[in-house]
């Protein structure tokens, strides 16, 4: 009776003992999926920044790291200095239906004037640059906090995504539950272990992105131990 499940011994393909197994060490790094981030939106001078172009950098960035967010005070928040700005404007006509300065040359006040408004544009300026690099900086790999002191100090801190241990918001009162804007609090196991971006818009879809980058930086790390 013929064998019909034996190996034809001629058709067997010779075995080449010099090809190794690959290299798991060298397969190509899993790309972490960015589907829970809002669309694209926001400029420089947006409180919040979502996937900015390739030319926003700062200047602890790593080459391929990837910035999602940048965040800042919410606009309305520079209400009250803008306000306070405004009436210092107008201060010195007003100042001019009392005689407080009559006995004083023409040229004195003159020079009052000019200082008035030169020390009103240090304040307005000063404000700007507060609000504007006072921020909140997100990326694939961390999250970074930047406080701006003053021209010439600042303060950075950063922890890495594996690091956060808890994600809390809260909204700054009415007025923050009307424009959608508060505070995020975030837990870490870093050198600094508590991070707040304060009156930042959209609080809750920030905490969550947070939640779920942390998630992916999990998974991330366990398939790279199978690895």
């Amino acid at each position: 009776m013929p064998e019909l499940y034996s190996a034809n011994s001629s058709a067997k393909q010779p075995v080449n003992n010099n090809v190794c197994p690959p290299d798991l060490g060298s397969l190509p790094k899993r790309v972490v999926s960015r589907d829970f981030l809002p669309p694209k939106k926001g400029n420089s001078l947006s409180s919040l920044l979502i996937s900015p172009s390739m030319k926003v950098r700062f200047e602890t960035q790593d080459p391929e790291e990837e910035i999602l967010l940048i965040l800042r005070a919410h606009w309305l928040t520079n209400i009250p200095w803008f306000f306070v700005a405004v009436l210092l404007f107008f201060a010195p006509y007003v100042l001019r239906s009392f005689p407080l300065l009559d006995s004083f040359p023409v040229r004195f006040q003159m020079m009052f004037v000019i200082v008035w408004y030169l020390i009103l544009l240090m304040y307005v300026f000063e404000r700007f640059l507060s609000w504007f690099f006072n921020m909140a900086i997100i990326t694939d790999e961390r999250i970074v906090d930047v406080d701006f002191i003053n021209l010439t100090t600042k303060r950075v801190s950063d922890a890495d995504i594996d690091k956060i241990q808890d994600v809390s918001f809260n909204n700054s009162g009415a007025i923050g539950a009307i424009f959608n804007f508060g505070d995020v609090l975030v837990q870490t196991a870093a050198e600094v272990t508590e991070f707040v971006f304060e009156k930042v818009p959209g609080p809750s879809e920030v905490a969550k992105i947070l939640q779920r980058l942390r998630t992916e930086e999990k998974i991330e790390a366990i398939e790279g131990r199978v690895r």
